[in-house]
C-alpha cells in the first residue's frame, strides 16, 4: 500500500483520499521559432522621405503669396482608382466654422516647403481669399445627389389642391 501510495501522490492515513496537488506554476511553453516576416506585394514598410501622409495636410493652413491665411484643407479628392490625388478642400471665409464655403484645387496649386519657423510644412498657393470667396463652392458627389434626390422628391410630391378661404398661391419664380 505504501509503495501505491507514493506511486499516486497520496499522503495521509491508508484508507483516505485526498485531491492530487497542483503545481502553481504554468508549464514552460515549447521553444518558439519565429518565422521571419515578409511584406506583402506593394506594401510600404517605411515612409519615403519625399511623401506626406494625409494627417499632415489635412487641417493644415494654406497661405497666400503675401504670407495672409487662406484656409485650413479639409479633404483631399483621390480618384477611384487610387492611383493619384486628384486636388484638395479648403475651406474659406467664415467665422468659427460658420459662414464659410468649401472650395476645390487641383493638387498642383499647392506648394510645399519645409516651414522656416519650425518643423513641419508651409502651404501656400498663388491665389488669396478674396479670390476664392468668389469662386463657386464646391460640391461633393454626396451633396450633389442629395440635390438631385431632394429635386426629384419636389416634383414627384402631389400639388394639394388650396382650400376655401386660402390665400391664392403666387406663381414659382425659377
Amino acid at each position: 500500500m505504501a509503495a501505491l501510495t507514493l506511486a499516486l501522490g497520496v499522503t495521509g492515513a491508508p484508507g483516505q483520499t485526498t485531491a492530487p496537488q497542483q503545481s502553481s506554476a504554468p508549464p514552460a511553453p515549447p521553444a518558439a521559432t519565429e518565422v521571419p516576416k515578409a511584406p506583402v506585394p506593394g506594401q510600404i514598410v517605411v515612409q519615403d522621405a519625399n511623401t506626406i501622409l494625409a494627417k499632415d495636410l489635412i487641417g493644415q493652413t494654406v497661405y497666400a503669396p503675401d504670407k495672409a491665411k487662406i484656409g485650413s484643407i479639409s479633404d483631399l479628392i483621390l480618384s477611384k482608382d487610387a492611383k493619384t490625388v486628384e486636388g484638395f478642400v479648403i475651406g474659406v471665409g467664415g467665422f468659427l466654422g460658420i459662414g464659410g464655403k468649401s472650395v476645390a484645387l487641383k493638387m498642383d496649386r499647392l506648394q510645399m516647403t519645409q516651414n522656416p519657423e519650425g518643423d513641419g510644412l508651409m502651404l501656400m498657393m498663388g491665389a488669396n481669399k478674396e479670390e476664392l470667396k468668389n469662386t463657386p463652392t464646391f460640391k461633393s458627389k454626396t451633396e450633389q445627389d442629395a440635390e438631385k434626390q431632394a429635386a426629384e422628391r419636389a416634383r414627384e410630391r402631389p400639388q394639394i389642391p388650396p382650400q376655401p378661404g386660402s390665400p391664392k398661391p403666387q406663381p414659382r419664380m425659377n
